[in-house]
């Protein structure tokens, strides 16, 4: 960032924004081989983010929860969506390498092995960054650090994650919006030096009444009707999790998935949803919401 005019910087944020906004409205989708991901493109899928394993597995095996690049390119050539690499919290020369393999974006996230607590200074790169947040404070600071692009956070190992989290994060975001609308200028600028954000930010989420860049909901994310709520409660889209992949046909899971997506404010279409999907599965289950027979296989 050296040598660059603050005029500079700012064009590059609104050109890596831009690229965010399309992606609104849409599904990105955790895959962990090119087929998955052609699915993903198939189905309506916007983007997609690579994985070899899962959070879990890595974990289990003492390593670091990254996709191995050949993997990356693989997937690249078989599909024309945006490929978001995944990167430490922090890891500037991992983010560097991800952006020198072509992804359209990168994505900080917390699951993986950490190597501490500060940020990566995400302007000086051409790449958008994807960071997490778990309130709007967390929100403000991943925009001010550059991010183009924010989503809930993960609260648990992401093959894991509890759905009834992601609700109450994305509930407490909009919560902590509306608060900030309702509020007068010297309450902004109290709240902005609290957090250490800028006020200029919090003048435009009064503005707007929303965040100024795209707000993803993610963890525990695989069932259409939930898909369909967290649109209704005001998401700009979902990360899927690669657990759709883990149902009877996943191309039929990803085609109900983009219908939640479009029709959530259509009850009779999510009712639809609701019966090929075959309910909801044993609470806690990693294959919660797999189709069985006796319900999700009747000719319609």
């Amino acid at each position: 960032m050296d040598g660059e005019s603050r005029d500079d910087i700012a064009k590059r944020f609104a050109t890596k924004t831009a690229l965010a906004n399309m992606l609104r409205g849409s599904m990105i989708v955790v895959v962990k081989n090119a087929e998955q991901a052609y699915i993903a493109e198939g189905a309506g899928a916007r983007a997609v983010i690579p994985i070899d394993k899962t959070f879990a597995e890595c974990k289990s095996l003492g390593g670091v929860s990254m996709v191995d690049l050949g993997t990356m390119e693989e997937i690249m050539d078989r599909v024309v969506i945006p490929v978001i690499g995944r990167v430490r919290i922090g890891h500037t020369l991992e983010a560097m390498a991800m952006e020198a393999a072509k992804v359209s974006f990168i994505e900080e996230n917390e699951l993986m092995l950490s190597i501490g607590d500060t940020h990566i200074s995400k302007h000086p790169f051409k790449v958008p960054f994807i960071g997490e947040a778990s309130n709007l404070y967390d929100a403000l600071l991943r925009i001010k650090e550059g991010a183009s692009m924010v989503r809930t956070k993960y609260a648990d190992d992401e093959d894991k994650a509890d759905i009834v989290k992601t609700f109450n994060t994305v509930r407490k975001v909009f919560k902590e919006i509306a608060q900030v609308c309702d509020s007068d200028e010297t309450q902004l600028i109290r709240y902005a030096s609290q957090g250490a954000v800028p006020i200029e930010l919090l003048r435009m989420v009064a503005r707007q009444r929303k965040l100024p860049v795209p707000f993803f909901a993610a963890g525990g994310i695989f069932m259409p009707i939930d898909i369909a709520m967290l649109m209704s409660l005001g998401c700009d889209g979902v990360v899927v999790s690669s657990r759709a992949f883990n149902v009877i046909s996943p191309e039929k899971r990803m085609d109900d998935i983009a219908s939640a997506l479009a029709d959530y404010k259509d009850p009779a279409k999510m009712s639809r949803i609701i019966m090929r999907t075959g309910g909801y599965g044993k609470s806690g289950s990693q294959t919660a919401g797999i189709a069985t027979p006796s319900v999700a296989l009747k000719p319609k």
